[in-house]
């Protein structure tokens, strides 16, 4: 057992060490032969100008949502102090009523904070899937022209060539089809 863990271990060092060290007439010829191809999904979406409008509009609405928090929660404890401060001039009971009165505000805003960040977070996953479900053509007829039998995502390969990674080149013919997914996209 041990010697087949160090003959594994032997051959994953070669082909990691021939992979990074192999001559660049090997790396072209592997990408004109090939036809796996990798490709960073994250990094196709996130670098494309449909991405960086979509993470540029999460920002100023992240912004926004924590200005309006910081402006409530200010607003919340200059109110709960005016309570404080009326609390002993009160019934009991005419305290208890103001003071629920208070807590119910407090929960309900605290409830519709909550709904919006839910709604943002639920807005950026379906421009996500908006962006792929557009992209999916574009990619498509590129995984043909490239005579292309598979794409993997790049994160789930152990070890590749950078020569067979496409998400560069296949972030340009998206950008171009669909731009940043404003403007209807090419059918």
């Amino acid at each position: 057992m041990p010697k087949l863990r160090n003959a594994r271990r032997f051959y994953a060092f070669v082909i990691a060490g021939f992979l990074l060290l192999g001559a660049s007439s090997l790396a072209l010829a592997q990408q004109a032969n090939s036809k796996i191809f990798t490709l960073n999904q994250d990094q196709l979406y996130s670098q494309s100008l449909f991405g960086k409008r979509v993470l540029a509009e999460i920002a100023t609405r992240k912004a926004a949502i924590v200005f309006e928090n910081t402006r409530m929660e200010a607003e919340l404890k200059d109110e709960e102090l005016a309570l404080t401060k009326k609390r002993p001039t009160l019934a009991p009971a005419d305290f208890r009523v103001l003071a629920d009165a208070f807590d119910a505000k407090v929960e309900k805003i605290r409830t519709g904070r909550a709904q919006k960040s839910l709604d943002l977070n639920n807005w950026s996953n379906e421009e996500r899937k908006r962006f792929f479900n557009l992209a999916f053509p574009v990619l498509l007829k590129y995984a043909r022209d490239i005579g292309a039998l598979v794409i993997l995502d790049r994160r789930s390969v152990i070890i590749s060539s950078d020569a067979i990674d496409i998400t560069a080149k296949a972030m340009d013919k998206i950008n171009a089809a669909i731009k940043d997914g404003v403007a209807p996209a090419k059918e």
